[in-house]
């Protein structure tokens, strides 16, 4: 082993020893502090609730620019992407499983009256810059539209609902639970058109 080698592996291991150090910091960071809470904790913060409104106004646009069809699947794929998008630990939490539930609930109606006869429609990636991701909708059929709407509507109710019951354990809660309730409630307005 020549000084090539050497010096290869002394610097290999002071990079080994240095990684150990910082990950042991890290892990001692994340620890829960006295009152429970752990740097994971997200508190409510206008920044973040807007994004998750910009998310679901994506998903809106997205879904509007569809034909009749496939909008109450793209509405179900919208709901759990942005659950996907929105924080799980701290006060996003409830937010987040609320929005999941929602487009969870959705699923059986798209299943229930599934068009098989028309095939899916490709979202491309890059089509909506808020979720670049390809993405395929299948199509409810036709003739069941206002039986469709009728269900659709109850979920995002339910989830509106479920979002505005959460937000009332406090005033910062209120507030950005009823924002992000608004903000579902305008997808019902895309089954509406």
């Amino acid at each position: 082993m020549g000084i090539r080698g050497i010096l290869y592996f002394i610097v290999i291991a002071s990079a080994q020893t240095l990684a150990l150090g910082q990950l042991a910091q890290a892990q001692e960071t994340r620890s829960a502090d006295r009152d429970g809470a752990s740097d994971y904790d997200q508190t409510l913060n206008d920044l973040l609730t807007q994004s998750i409104v910009q998310d679901l106004a994506s998903v809106r646009s997205e879904c509007m620019a569809a034909s009749p069809v496939y909008r109450l699947d793209c509405i179900r794929q919208g709901l759990e992407l942005t659950s996907r998008r929105t924080p799980y630990h701290g006060d996003y939490g409830p937010m987040r499983d609320a929005l999941r539930s929602g487009a969870v609930s959705v699923a059986p109606i798209i299943e229930a009256h599934a068009d098989d006869d028309q095939g899916r429609l490709e979202v491309k990636p890059g089509s909506n810059p808020r979720f670049k991701t390809r993405r395929y909708y299948a199509a409810t059929k036709a003739g069941s539209y206002n039986d469709t709407k009728a269900d659709a509507f109850k979920a995002l109710d339910a989830t509106q609902s479920r979002l505005l019951d959460i937000g009332k354990r406090t005033a910062a809660w209120n507030k950005a639970y009823t924002t992000v309730s608004i903000a579902v409630a305008s997808l019902a307005d895309v089954l509406r058109k």
